[in-house]
């Protein structure tokens, strides 16, 4: 970073609501971050917890910790505080970094005012401090902790270190770079480990990082068009959303050269739609959960039958360094060049995955192939074919109903096929012992009756009650909520 800000000293490195925020000015940003750290905490020990929007000050406040060796973990302010305490209790996060605005939610979590630090850019010294890019205090190796969902409804603290993070801009750097003075979105929520993505990347590549104001969100395609977007990455969902937006133009995202999906399968309907919308974009799905540090897979796009299953964009081949497998059983089953085609639970193997989750008390989840290292288990069932992976949907989405067992994702390409609508959601009622399939659809005056024959299925695959919704639920990250329409059921 410090040889990007020698050689970037007076580019743009943040263009957001307030202003633009050259690399020299937002290496100042830094270096104030740092000193307050200090003063505030000089044993340097403990996590720092970020109440920040998606801003320059919220990417010096990640640099400043990293600089100093703290963790830093983000809280999502739209989480409920029964949902928060939990985090910073586990991540044992001693000190908040504010903004004006989020200050009274960080005495509700419990901070004093000693333990809350507001950066206050118009203070002297606070963008004319030293540029400080060497090493601090050691603290220890962890980079940041992010929180996924629990099965037990406890969430689960992910710890990265500073090996992951670097293995991961390293192999993402190699196999999709940024173009030359490239204009990078900066869409998901900093509590969404593919922001990780999208902040790295573009500073460390130099490149201008716009980040989306919570109002830029609800017309995404007028905020590519005013700050003429050249890098986009979201889930794919945030695609759909554009490109069914009543008010959307076409040309409004003329500029995009490179889009960049995660988070969710990428169905070839919406990749062959923002294609069409774009001719001139290049479309890459990307694949990994955040134990691997944001991706380990990548697959470009193109309009081809070979590259998709039940409707569905390959998640391609590994990163560099990145060994994949499957699981029989608590065997492995190495995926090399010219592998015969598996299916399998997906294991990977490599620097960018965690040791452990932040509780000891949960399971490493992680199984050894005799080896000194170990394959993560991603959870997730796979196709491997021609060389690159499929994503066939996660193991704990293949139910079983009156014996039979039934892929989820199967269920919905088929309907969405039968259909012609996109955002569909196929979920089981009750949740415990289900003995039905419930079909949920967005956006259709009419849902038909539907036939077995015509969907290609057999009779127990088939849903048996359909509701329509206005708009499907989505987490705070953009992913389709199933847990929400699970309830929509068992309250019904």
């Amino acid at each position: 970073m410090q040889a990007v800000v020698q050689d970037r000293a007076d580019a743009v490195a943040v263009c957001e609501a307030a202003g633009n925020v050259t690399y020299q000015q937002f290496s100042r940003m830094v270096g104030g971050y740092r000193g307050m750290l200090n003063a505030a905490d000089r044993d340097g020990r403990s996590a720092i917890g970020l109440l920040l929007d998606r801003s320059s000050q919220a990417y010096a406040a990640m640099w400043a910790a990293i600089g100093e060796g703290r963790p830093y973990v983000p809280l999502n302010q739209t989480y409920p505080t029964s949902r928060l305490k939990p985090i910073v209790s586990s991540a044992d996060v001693e000190f908040v970094i504010c903004q004006a605005n989020t200050v009274d939610l960080a005495a509700e979590l419990g901070f004093d005012a000693e333990h809350i630090l507001l950066l206050d850019l118009d203070a002297d010294g606070a963008l004319t401090g030293p540029q400080i890019w060497s090493a601090g205090n050691s603290g220890g190796s962890i980079a940041y902790v992010l929180y996924t969902s629990g099965s037990t409804g406890k969430p689960k603290g992910v710890p990265i270190s500073y090996e992951n993070l670097l293995a991961f801009v390293d192999n993402m750097m190699a196999t999709i770079p940024y173009p030359p003075d490239s204009i990078c979105s900066q869409v998901c929520e900093l509590s969404f480990d593919f922001s990780v993505h999208e902040i790295y990347l573009a500073l460390l590549s130099g490149a201008i990082l716009c980040p989306a104001r919570q109002i830029d969100l609800f017309n995404p395609a007028q905020f590519i068009a005013k700050n003429a977007i050249s890098v986009w990455i979201s889930v794919p969902s945030l695609a759909r959303v554009i490109l069914t937006n009543r008010a959307f133009e076409q040309s409004s995202l003329d500029s995009i050269r490179l889009s960049i999906f995660n988070g969710e399968p990428l169905t070839a309907q919406i990749a062959r739609d923002w294609q069409s919308a774009i001719p001139e974009t290049v479309v890459w799905n990307t694949y990994g959960p955040t134990e691997c540090t944001v991706a380990a897979t990548a697959q470009l796009w193109t309009d081809r039958d070979d590259l998709c299953e039940i409707g569905v964009v390959s998640i391609g081949s590994p990163l560099p360094g990145c060994q994949v497998a499957v699981a029989d059983g608590d065997e492995v089953l190495p995926l090399v060049v010219d592998t015969a085609e598996r299916i399998g639970e997906l294991l990977l193997k490599t620097a960018q995955c965690f040791d452990g989750y932040a509780d000891p008390a949960i399971a490493r989840p992680f199984l050894s192939d005799g080896s000194a290292s170990e394959y993560y288990r991603t959870g997730d069932k796979v196709l491997w074919r021609d060389n690159r992976l499929f994503h066939l949907g996660r193991l704990d989405h293949q139910v079983k109903i009156g014996g039979h067992r039934i892929e989820l994702m199967e269920v919905e390409w088929h309907l969405r096929r039968l259909l012609g609508v996109e955002t569909l959601a196929v979920v089981t009622f009750p949740k415990q012992h289900p003995t039905e399939l419930v079909l949920f659809v967005e956006g259709i005056d009419e849902i038909p009756r539907l036939d077995a024959a015509e969907l290609s299925l057999p009779t127990y695959m088939m849903p048996k009650r359909s509701v329509k919704l206005d708009a499907l639920p989505v987490t705070p990250h953009g992913k389709l909520d199933r847990i929400a329409l699970q309830s929509m059921l068992e309250t019904a």
